[in-house]
């Protein structure tokens, strides 16, 4: 189990690609927390979490836009299951006037899940669009002598549509960015602006691009101490430790604070850099994994020729441009080929 269920609601919006205007179905009532709303929960959650890249930012003042300032209500309420069912009802309809006149865009179902992270115990508000899809299944009766192949009708939990969490006690600190949304391809842009425009969501930054500040700071710091040696580490060696460390967190979160004391103990030059660069990072966002790799790990590949490697072999000189050449030092790899060309 991933998450606590505090409240559950699904509400259905009706709306067809070719149509301009759209309908919702809202329910009276929350779900009850039993095990099929917890497997649900735990699905929606996990398939979030596993993006790569995601918008992160804030929500618009509530005069602004009427999304967050139901959710402001919401918050101001202790989260009650009244209030939660109201506030899902009154976006929903705020999300019905938000789509008049907008083609491209489908419907389904949303599902509102308030409940608390078990790993990081932090108290989410989740909104998850999800749509029904086709499938199969095997089918046997007892006096039958073979399988048949029946189609069945099921949630596609694996593709979410569009959805969003929003870090309830960020939001209450006003610590930062606390709202996370899927961020789809350029393809489907003007389809999922509209998702943008009802949250409210503002100064929104991608994964991506918090990760390449991040790493553009790492690569301006001083080089931490190396406890085992008291030496300055090599800048190899810093970036090997930099890597594990950001991906060791299994919820893919970089928390400068925690940054700053594995490497640097009391001391805080990552927050002064910042500050110094006026840089807008907050002290805690999730980060994409494939940028990070590619700031230390590197693949090219040309006349059927691979190379997999990193950037301390280039800094330590052990693979060398020259020309329209590349020399490779490595015993071991020349051994590898020299083993090759004997049998």
């Amino acid at each position: 189990m991933s998450t606590v269920i505090h409240h559950i609601a699904i509400h259905e919006l009706q709306k067809e690609a070719d149509e301009s205007g759209a309908k919702v179905f809202l329910s009276q009532h929350c779900l009850p927390v039993e095990e099929r709303a917890q497997a649900l929960s735990d699905k929606l959650h996990d398939t979030f979490v596993r993006k790569e890249d995601t918008l992160q930012g804030y929500l618009s003042p509530p005069e602004d836009a009427l999304f967050p300032g139901y959710f402001q209500i919401l918050a101001d309420s202790g989260l009650t299951e009244e209030a939660f069912l109201s506030f899902t009802r009154e976006t929903m309809n705020a999300l019905q006037l938000t789509l008049q006149g907008v083609l491209g865009a489908k419907g389904g179902y949303l599902v509102y899940i308030d409940y608390t992270e078990e790993q990081t115990h932090q108290r989410v508000i989740g909104i998850f669009l999800v749509r029904d899809t086709e499938g199969m299944v095997f089918s046997k009766k007892e006096e039958a002598a073979a399988f048949a192949l029946n189609a069945v009708t099921y949630l596609n939990t694996e593709k979410l549509a569009m959805a969003c969490r929003i870090l309830v006690d960020k939001f209450t600190a006003g610590e930062g960015r606390c709202v996370e949304l899927i961020k789809h391809a350029k393809s489907q842009k003007a389809i999922s602006e509209y998702f943008i425009q009802w949250i409210g969501l503002e100064r929104p930054e991608s994964s991506r691009d918090l990760t390449h500040s991040f790493l553009e700071m790492v690569n301006e710091l001083p080089m931490p101490v190396d406890e085992e040696t008291g030496e300055s580490m090599k800048e190899q060696q810093f970036h090997e430790k930099v890597l594990h460390f950001a991906n060791s967190s299994p919820q893919k979160v970089i928390n400068i604070e925690e940054f700053e004391q594995e490497f640097y103990k009391n001391e805080n030059p990552a927050q002064q850099y910042l500050q110094d660069h006026q840089v807008e990072m907050d002290k805690e966002f999730r980060f994409d994994k494939k940028t990070l790799n590619q700031f230390y790990n590197h693949k090219v590949n040309a006349d059927k020729i691979y190379l997999y490697f990193n950037s301390g072999h280039l800094k330590e000189g052990d693979i060398v441009v020259e020309g329209n050449r590349v020399i490779i030092t490595s015993e071991d790899l020349a051994d590898q080929i020299l083993d090759l060309g004997s049998r």
